[in-house]
């Protein structure tokens, strides 16, 4: 803000002291409003999103469980309920073991080398990986 006015000192040093005056209220009035704003922004910024952040990390969650017990159950009914021993979930693999005379030809046309396959003398362990499922299941629904 510019004032030029061509008078005797004292009345120049009045004028400009005042303008001095009113832009220094200017900035601390602005200062105390944008403040203000921002505070109440804040406010309603940190209140809603933690609540939807938990709730969407739990409806993610959910999905993710639903989809892997709907494919374990899957893959039960494929090698028949009575040849299977024990399923587990390990970290992000399926682990299954199974009776040694199950036959796993539908499991290997399912997965093809998803499914990690080791034969033993007492049973067969098949190890299928998570991921993979989960990235072919979730993107369908």
């Amino acid at each position: 803000m510019i004032v030029i006015l061509k008078t005797k000192n004292k009345n120049r040093f009045i004028i400009k002291a005042l303008s001095v005056l009113l832009v220094i209220i200017m900035f601390v009035f602005y200062y105390l409003h944008m403040s203000n704003k921002f505070q109440e922004n804040t406010t309603l910024l940190s209140e809603e999103p933690i609540q939807n952040i938990g709730t969407k990390t739990y409806n993610k969650s959910m999905t993710l469980e639903k989809i892997i017990y709907k494919e374990s159950v899957v893959i039960v009914n494929l090698l028949e309920q009575r040849h299977i021993q024990s399923i587990k979930v390990v970290k992000d693999k399926l682990f299954l073991i199974c009776d040694f005379n199950t036959d796993i030809e539908p499991l290997i046309i399912r997965y093809g080398v998803g499914a990690m396959i080791k034969h033993t003398q007492k049973n067969i362990k098949i190890a299928i990986d998570l991921r993979t499922i989960v990235e072919n299941k979730y993107e369908v629904q």
